[in-house]
């Protein structure tokens, strides 16, 4: 029940990003001046382009963190779909697949390399959207100290 009461209230409520306040500000502003429009529109497009990058990110993380034996399923799940060849049931159970201690060991060395590089990518993506973020609240409260002094 509690779950139900969130999801409505998160399809009833508009997606902000940075806060309703300051997200009607610079509507008001963008609506008020072309040339802070253009700006921060173009801000707002680079947050959004960061935002999708981050969960592509996040998604590929995850699908690497999950369990050998999940992946492979999947994969084969996948494969199964475009290939021809039908195996009994009781013979896909029965197959096993035997790999050699050194190259586990360094299947995973080279996972875990794949995973760090990415955790670090993912970092570097997360810190340039706040960069992006905090510029836009700049543009909001410079703008409100210009029209507060006029």
């Amino acid at each position: 029940m509690h779950l139900e009461k969130k999801e409505q209230q998160d399809e009833e409520e508009p997606a902000y990003i940075l806060s309703e306040f300051l997200d009607d500000k610079a509507q008001e502003y963008s609506d008020d001046d072309v040339s802070f429009g253009e700006q921060y529109k173009n801000l707002e497009k680079i947050y959004e382009n960061f935002a999708q990058k981050i969960t592509v990110l996040q998604e590929q993380i995850n699908k690497l963190n999950q369990n050998p034996i999940q992946r492979h399923l999947q994969l084969e799940s996948s494969q199964a779909q475009f290939t021809d060849v039908q195996v009994s049931s009781l013979e896909q159970s029965l197959t096993v697949e035997v790999e050699h201690i050194g190259a586990k060991k360094y299947k995973n060395s080279q996972q875990q390399a794949q995973i760090d590089l990415l955790v670090k990518q993912l970092g570097e993506m997360q810190t340039e959207q706040a960069a992006i973020k905090r510029q836009m609240i700049e543009m909001i409260v410079t703008e409100m100290k210009k029209r507060d002094n006029d």
